[in-house]
């Protein structure tokens, strides 16, 4: 199932046409963005003028148009604070309506909210129950309180970063003082109440915040937003020219004069509600539509894994499945691989973060056979990383596409494409993960799941594999012995393999 999804907000209009597959599962098809600006001038003038009205509508004309292009089943339009609030509104809403063949949903700011939540919530990994989110647009800011699926607390506030340049216009110290007592006294008290939340995680939505983390260098890899990083970044986004922030790639001239209202806000938020840190998250409102929609209509979803509850787990599943990769071999290798891990927990210092990700690089690592089998490994780098892979970071999906790809082949070097852009840290995560799961691959070389146990040893010189199996192993042994290049070069220790009974080899 094909959906179209249009967000009108105050700063731009965008377009996200997904495929459909199961409850959390989808693949983005296609994106489009246009900064219209349709704030400026309702928040200055109270509606929206005929030849800004004209533009928006050849927008919604021609998105309208590449949805259908595609075959979409349903398109999806939301409108919020700029139409909401525009004395116009329903001139607006015809007019989608008559020209564009659209039915625009105006959303009030606690539809606004929910939904926000919803695409949030639909990507998030299942370790993370209750959340808060701070989304800052052009016209509203929307701060929720949730846990799994339900929605505990929304507030919409006027702090949208269109509506702040309005009402505070200009750069002098004497404004953005008065600009910062008006979002103190606008966020306080809900951020008190975040405070207070006991929430797992704070995460933030939409673009202010995104060119945020970019600007920071941290949306690349999804890292954290630290408060005391953000202060100084704050001041100096309020205070250096326009024309000096427009030239920041990062920025743009399209934000060079909403960056520090948004800045300010995300700063004096994080001041009332004691966090240290947020999360930027690339969903918010058009994924939520997306996500309700889905919801709506899940019983005509082709479901595999429904019964499974983590969205990352399922994605990995449906992925695996699509690509005709989830069979016995995969299962027992990432069982094999996850037995590795355990027993050398000690000795690689890795997290259950990396556990994770090596069982799914395991589930994957055969998935280029849907492409052929020549050179299926490095095929499965490119299906991984552009397979429709949910709630999970860019780095996250990178390091599960690079395991898989050395599950077989030339062990990993920092000059190979992929490798080359990574630190040295994550660098030395991929090949840990990698060494194990070509000893797991081999040990089922037959497909036949033959291994039943893997006892693991280690002194100052060898790790020992204690393998447990009623069958033959000739074949698993002869296979791990060839594929543990890279685990002695990891561990720096010889390895040796022992089937029980039956002496060393």
């Amino acid at each position: 199932m094909k959906v179209a999804a249009i967000d009108i907000g105050a700063n731009s209009v965008h377009l996200v046409i997904s495929r459909l597959y199961a409850l959390g599962v989808r693949e983005v098809l296609d994106r489009s963005k246009e900064m219209l600006l349709l704030g400026r001038s309702t928040f200055r003038r109270g509606f929206i003028p005929k030849d800004e009205l004209d533009r928006a509508i050849a927008v919604l004309k021609r998105y309208r148009a590449i949805a259908e292009a595609q075959g979409v089943e349903a398109v999806l339009a939301v409108a919020t604070s700029a139409v909401r609030e525009a004395k116009n509104r329903d001139e607006f809403v015809e007019r989608a309506q008559k020209e564009a063949r659209l039915a625009v949903r105006v959303l009030s700011g606690e539809e606004e909210g929910r939904l926000i939540y919803a695409g949030v919530q639909d990507g998030l990994p299942s370790k993370l129950r209750r959340i808060g989110v701070i989304d800052i647009g052009g016209g509203s800011a929307e701060i929720i309180i949730g846990e799994g699926p339900k929605v505990a607390l929304v507030r919409s506030l006027k702090l949208g970063v269109l509506r702040l340049v309005a009402k505070f216009p200009g750069r002098k110290p004497k404004t953005r003082r008065a600009m910062e007592e008006y979002i103190r006294a606008e966020v306080g008290p809900v951020a008190r109440e975040v405070a207070q939340g006991e929430l797992e995680a704070v995460l933030g939505t939409s673009g202010s915040i995104l060119c945020l983390a970019g600007l920071l260098g941290v949306r690349e890899d999804s890292r954290p937003i630290y408060h005391h990083v953000l202060a100084e970044t704050a001041q100096r986004l309020l205070t250096d020219s326009l024309k000096s922030l427009a030239k920041l790639p990062a920025v743009g001239p399209d934000r060079a004069e909403t960056i520090g209202p948004g800045a300010l806000v995300v700063h004096v938020f994080m001041e009332e509600a004691g966090l240290k840190e947020i999360l930027p998250c690339e969903r918010a409102l058009r994924e939520g539509v997306v996500a309700d929609y889905a919801l709506r209509n899940a019983d005509r979803l082709e479901s595999h894994d429904e019964e499974i509850t983590d969205p990352r787990r399922r994605s990995v599943h449906f992925l695996a499945r699509r690509l005709g990769a989830l069979d016995l071999h995969a299962r027992q290798t990432a069982r094999l691989a996850l037995k590795l891990f355990d027993g050398l927990a000690s000795f690689h210092r890795l997290d259950a973060r990396d556990r994770e990700l090596l069982e799914y690089a395991a589930l994957l690592h055969d998935a280029g056979y849907w492409i052929g089998a020549d050179k299926h490994h490095k095929h499965a780098l490119y299906l991984i990383r552009n397979g429709p892979l949910e709630g999970f970071n860019r780095e996250e999906v990178r390091l599960i596409a690079l395991v898989a790809r050395y599950h077989r082949g030339a062990l990993p070097r920092a000059r190979h494409e992929g490798m080359d852009k990574l630190s040295a840290e994550v660098r030395h995560r991929v090949r840990v993960l990698a060494a194990l799961l070509r000893i797991a691959d081999g040990l089922d070389r037959s497909h036949a799941g033959l291994v039943r146990e893997v006892n693991v040893s280690v002194n100052d010189s060898a790790v020992t594999l204690e393998l447990v199996s009623q069958g033959d192993l000739d074949l698993e042994l002869y296979a791990a012995e060839r594929r543990g290049d890279l685990f002695r070069e990891v561990f720096e220790r010889d390895l040796r393999l022992k089937v029980r009974g039956n002496g060393p080899r």
